[in-house]
C-alpha cells in the first residue's frame, strides 16, 4: 500500500493542474466575449468619473438675454448658461459660473483662471492672438436707439455732440476714434434697461445696443417714450467664444461648440430668445 500511494500521488497533482487551466481557459473565453469599448463605457459609468468644472466667465453686464440673473445675483438663465450647461455635457463636467467684469475678462482668460468667455469677436479684444477662437456662433447686428421724436441717426456725423450710453468695458470700434477724440460723449452704465431708462428720461441722447439684447428686453419691460431702434451703418459682426490657451482640454471645448454650430443647436437656442421688434 504504501508504494502504491507514492505512485498515484504525482498522476493527482497533474490532474489537478489540467483541471485548473481548463477553469483559467473558460473564463478567459467568457472575458473575451464582451466588447472591450462595451466594458470601458460600463466602468466609466459605474464610477460616474466627472472631469473637473468648466471654468465660464459670465457677468451682468452681459445684457439680457445672453445672461439672466435672479433677483439674489445668481445666474438663472440665457443664452450663455444654455450653451455652456451643453458644452459642459460635452466634457461631462459641471460649469463654474465665474461673476467677472468685462474689464477683467481678458487678463482672467488668459492666466487661465476663466477658460471660455462667449459673446466677444477678436476685434473687441486687446490681443486676440492670445486666445482661441470658436467658429462663428451667430451674427449680431448693432443698432442705436433714439427716442421716437428725435432726429434719424444714419452715420457717424449724427451722433457728433451728443451723449451715447455705452455698457462698461464694451469696445465700440466704429465710435471709438470718434470718443477718443471726444466728438461723441461715451456714457457707461451697467446695464442696458438702465441705458433706455437715462434714454427714456432725456439723460442721453442715444444708447448703443445689439438687436437681440434690444428686442427681447423690449418685448419684456415698459418704458414712458417709444424709442426707434436704427441699425448701425457696420456690416454685423460675428459673434465668438474665446477660450483660454491654458485650458489643457482647450481643443475639446472648441470641437464641443463646433459640434452644437455644426447640428443647429446654437440657432435653435438664439429662436428661443428673439423678441418681436417693436412696432
Amino acid at each position: 500500500m504504501p508504494d502504491l500511494r507514492v505512485r498515484l500521488t504525482p498522476v493527482l497533482l497533474e490532474l489537478r493542474v489540467a483541471l485548473l487551466a481548463v477553469a483559467v481557459c473558460s473564463v478567459t473565453a467568457m472575458v473575451s466575449l464582451v466588447p472591450v469599448g462595451t466594458a470601458q463605457a460600463e466602468g466609466i459609468k459605474s464610477l460616474n468619473v466627472l472631469s473637473p468644472p468648466l471654468k465660464a466667465a459670465v457677468s451682468d453686464t452681459n445684457a439680457v438675454p445672453f445672461a439672466i440673473f435672479a433677483g439674489a445675483g445668481q445666474l438663472s438663465g440665457g443664452l450663455s448658461k444654455d450653451i455652456l450647461d451643453l458644452v459642459a455635457q460635452e466634457l461631462r463636467s459641471q460649469v463654474m459660473y465665474l461673476d467677472i467684469p468685462r474689464a477683467r475678462l481678458e487678463p482672467w482668460l488668459v492666466s487661465g483662471q476663466a477658460e471660455v468667455g462667449c459673446f466677444l469677436n477678436p476685434d473687441w479684444v486687446s490681443e486676440p492672438k492670445r486666445f482661441d477662437w470658436t467658429d462663428t456662433l451667430f451674427f449680431s447686428r448693432q443698432l442705436i436707439i433714439r427716442r421716437s421724436n428725435s432726429a434719424p441717426i444714419r452715420k457717424l456725423a449724427d451722433l457728433y455732440y451728443k451723449r451715447v450710453g455705452t455698457t462698461f468695458g464694451f469696445v465700440y470700434p466704429e465710435l471709438q476714434q470718434a470718443f477718443v477724440e471726444r466728438l461723441i460723449a461715451r456714457d457707461d452704465a451697467h446695464s442696458l434697461q438702465s441705458n433706455l431708462q437715462r434714454l427714456a428720461q432725456q439723460w442721453l441722447d442715444a444708447v448703443m445696443t445689439v438687436d437681440l439684447s434690444y428686442f427681447y428686453l423690449i418685448s419684456h419691460q415698459q418704458f414712458d417714450v417709444d424709442f426707434v431702434a436704427e441699425p448701425l451703418w457696420s456690416e454685423p459682426p460675428g459673434v465668438f467664444c474665446a477660450v483660454s490657451q491654458q485650458s489643457p482640454r482647450r481643443l475639446a471645448i472648441l470641437r464641443a461648440f463646433s459640434r452644437l454650430k455644426a447640428e443647429g443647436i446654437i440657432e435653435q437656442l438664439l429662436q428661443k430668445y428673439k423678441g418681436q421688434p417693436a412696432s
